[in-house]
């Protein structure tokens, strides 16, 4: 998975979300980001990110 595959597919977890917006003019990124979707994501790693962040927005 890219760096990018692996963003898109992580931003419906911080927080939570229905959808995002792209935008792209390249069909095959499209569909390389909506094949993210399945991938799993690594719920420690998002918990321990969103820590972080709070604890640099409280600081």
């Amino acid at each position: 998975m890219s760096r990018v595959q692996a963003a898109f597919r992580t931003a419906f977890h911080l927080p939570s979300a229905a959808a995002v917006a792209v935008g792209t003019d390249d069909p095959g990124h499209l569909a390389r980001l909506v094949t993210a979707l399945g991938a799993e994501v690594d719920t420690t790693a998002v918990s321990q990110y969103l820590r972080a962040l709070h604890g640099h927005r409280q600081g």
